[in-house]
């Protein structure tokens, strides 16, 4: 670890934090429109009589290559020695791939190109994603954890916000809305990739041999009772959130179709309003930073509340109490994501594959992209409507609450030896 994560946190690591969630930020804005407005609008246009199957047909497969991609690319990035690093080769060859693909999303003219096209994107942003979560095991301290957990909890939804925003009252072809996604992309990642290189000097850059991170062992860390739970909690809750992002634009046209208000603005409004409740959470969590004495509580009590909010919004008649619903959904949410983080980087238990085995977490949320699409599927072929979805994605909060509940308090790990930068 740098002096920076064991000690004061320097003026330098401070704009490494503040860039690095800027480049979080910016990564979801680049995801989040395209799977829940642009690609869903996509299938519509491809045969609107069959959106939902073709829909799900593209978030499965895609979700089944995230899955893939995310652990390949993690375990890669522990392995790759370059004078740039690690990390950043693979951080910025998927923010120009990402680019790339919106162009085959856009040319998608059949089911199967659609298809296609979302698998070569997600590859594309886990390329992005790997690289990223291991640099945060690596880079920030245990001091700084809480802190940085609850900055980066705002990322996700601010990014769902901001790209639903986009959507609304941007550009208003699907060409526009693209190439917007990847000026705001680029603008981001490639800065950072540039002005802040890589550590050396530290135990996990040691020169190839016999320390180097092996490929064996890839299911070992599933020994460790505190990394499996998180690993289960987080699958929970991110099917969970798959259900409700993926398949929010159809439940608003469904269930509260106004005149005087299209899909996309419903959709903008709901997620406007959980983000500020996942603001207020996150802010209050940020600002207590190392004082916050235990994360699974926190964790725990925004699973709950994530669990009744979208049971509640699944039941609703009215408009309003909708809007009331998402409001707490996004405070549970913030809860939860003030702290996830933290947790998942705490219950690391090796620290010289952190690539691989943070790629083993983030199966939980690409996992879940692939089970929501199924059960989507199942409820349809059974005729029943979008609120289903809502009633199931409630059901994982709770088997997320349930999971998080068994936690062990998490032995923090010993701090490395220093390194220098370079």
């Amino acid at each position: 670890m740098s002096q920076a994560e064991t000690g004061p946190v320097g003026q330098r690591q401070i704009y490494f934090l503040a860039s690095y969630v800027l480049v979080f930020v910016a990564a979801f804005v680049a995801l989040t429109p395209v799977l829940q407005i642009i690609v869903p609008l996509h299938a519509g246009r491809i045969d609107p009589a069959d959106k939902t199957r073709i829909l799900s047909q593209a978030m499965f497969w895609g979700a089944a290559t995230a899955a893939i991609s995310n652990v390949a690319v993690g375990a890669l990035s522990d392995r790759t020695r370059s004078r740039f690093g690690r990390r950043r080769p693979w951080l910025a060859a998927g923010a120009l791939l990402m680019v790339v693909t919106y162009v085959g999303i856009a040319q998608s003219r059949s089911p199967l190109q659609l298809t296609l096209g979302v698998m070569a994107f997600q590859v594309a942003f886990n390329m992005m994603m790997a690289p990223m979560l291991a640099l945060f095991a690596e880079r920030v301290g245990l001091a700084q954890r809480t802190t940085m957990s609850a900055l980066l909890g705002v990322c996700y939804p601010l990014a769902v916000a901001v790209g639903s925003g986009l959507m609304a009252l941007g550009p208003a072809t699907e060409n526009g809305r693209l190439i917007l996604l990847s000026l705001i992309l680029l603008a981001v990642v490639l800065p950072f990739v540039l002005l802040f290189p890589e550590p050396v000097g530290a135990p996990y850059l040691r020169a190839p041999g016999r320390d180097r991170p092996e490929f064996r062992g890839f299911l070992a860390p599933f020994k460790s009772r505190n990394f499996s739970l998180v690993w289960g909690g987080r699958l929970s809750l991110s099917t969970g959130y798959a259900l409700v992002s993926a398949y929010l634009l159809y439940f608003v046209a469904e269930a509260f179709r106004a005149e005087d208000r299209s899909a996309e603005l419903s959709h903008s409004i709901l997620t406007s309003v959980a983000l500020g409740g996942v603001f207020v959470v996150a802010g209050v969590v940020a600002v207590l930073g190392g004082r916050l004495k235990s994360r699974k509580s926190a964790a725990l009590a925004g699973a709950v509340l994530l669990c009744g909010a979208t049971g509640g919004a699944a039941l609703s008649e009215q408009w309003g109490f909708a809007v009331a619903c998402f409001l707490i959904y996004g405070i549970g949410q913030g809860a939860y994501g003030a702290v996830e983080m933290g947790l998942m980087a705490d219950a690391l238990p090796d620290r010289q594959g952190q690539g691989k085995d943070m790629g083993l977490i983030n199966l939980t949320v690409a996992l879940p992209q692939a089970l929501a699409p199924v059960i989507a599927v199942v409820v349809q072929q059974s005729g029943g409507e979008t609120r289903a979805l809502f009633l199931g994605a409630a059901l994982c909060f709770g088997a997320g609450a349930v999971l998080i509940s068994a936690l062990k308090p998490l032995r923090r790990l010993e701090e490395g030896s220093g390194s220098k930068m370079v």
